[in-house]
């Protein structure tokens, strides 16, 4: 049982992981176009674009948003980011990954002072 629950664990992070592996898809217009998410920083974003185009690529569109460490379907502590993009020659422009959606709101931190305690005899 015990195997069962670690091997449970590892394949729900892995199905979590939201990897930067880009999606294929077909636009409006007919033409194939590819998406990409990657967490923290868009740098990986460009890398991945320019690792599936073999070079050159025109941005279609960015977003980024607020997302969790492993995943990003509800808003959390880390900034992913988004990004649709066309193999081909490029048109210059860059993308701009405007912030979209929920904002992530970290619950409040209570904090309660230790309690100077006395302890008071009173003989009588």
């Amino acid at each position: 049982m015990r195997n069962f629950t670690y091997l449970f664990l590892v394949l729900v992070l892995v199905g979590c992981g939201g990897g930067n592996s880009p999606k294929t898809f077909i636009g409006p217009s007919g033409k194939t176009l590819e998406t990409v998410k990657c967490k923290s920083s868009p740098d990986q974003c460009f890398v991945q674009a320019n690792k599936s185009c073999g070079g050159s690529y025109q941005v279609i569109s960015s977003e980024s948003h607020a997302g969790g460490i492993l995943a990003d379907f509800v808003p959390g502590p880390v900034t992913w980011y988004g990004m649709t993009y066309q193999c081909g020659k490029s048109n210059g422009r860059n993308p701009t990954f405007t912030f979209q959606g929920g904002t992530y709101t970290p619950p409040p931190v209570v904090y309660v002072p230790q309690a100077k305690t006395k302890v008071i005899v009173n003989n009588y």
